[in-house]
């Protein structure tokens, strides 16, 4: 081999130095590029969001006034027995509002549990249906807001009656 003229050894060293500044750029400088931008998106998004959840956080006032109202009506301010006693009466209130006769009202016993306390009370009462529907309606919405656990409609052995005896489990649970 014969020793390489000094333009040669400097066109040598030059094509050496691209060569590294050419491998430097594609095993440093890209995937470096490429990772930068990949985390801007992800900042990107996460910065959206953040934007999203502060405007939440924003809200909690308007959302814990909601919360306060819902919590008015499933709170439990008075003992078991007050709760019960003024249940019985809006039921016999609605019923003598609707004009509907309850033949039995029996209360139940009150089941607690860690959470919340759950009333409810048997009735049986004697009426046409669209009567009884409405009845069940009104109890159903504010400012009674019962649930009807349980109904049963037994037509009269007459059967030219219009009356149906119906047998209803009404309940409310509330947070104590």
């Amino acid at each position: 081999m014969k020793r390489l003229t000094t333009r040669e050894q400097i066109i040598f060293v030059v094509c050496l130095f691209l060569v590294f500044i050419y491998l430097g750029y594609q095993l440093g400088v890209k995937p470096l590029n490429e990772k930068v931008a990949f985390i801007k998106t992800k900042i990107e998004a996460e910065e959206r969001k953040l934007g999203k959840h502060l405007a939440v956080l924003g809200n909690t006032s308007t959302l814990e006034e909601v919360y306060q109202v819902y919590l008015s009506h499933f709170k439990q301010s008075k003992s078991n027995e007050q709760v019960m006693s003024s249940m019985v009466s809006e039921i016999e209130d609605v019923a003598s509002e609707l004009s509907l006769r309850i033949s039995d009202l029996k209360p139940k016993r009150v089941k607690t549990d860690q959470y919340s306390n759950h009333f409810s009370v048997s009735l049986t009462l004697e009426s046409s249906l669209p009567d009884i529907i409405h009845f069940m309606h009104k109890l159903q919405n504010q400012p009674y807001l019962l649930a009807v656990e349980e109904f049963r409609f037994d037509k009269s052995a007459r059967a030219e009656a219009a009356t149906i005896k119906t047998q209803l489990v009404l309940s409310k649970t509330l947070i104590p």
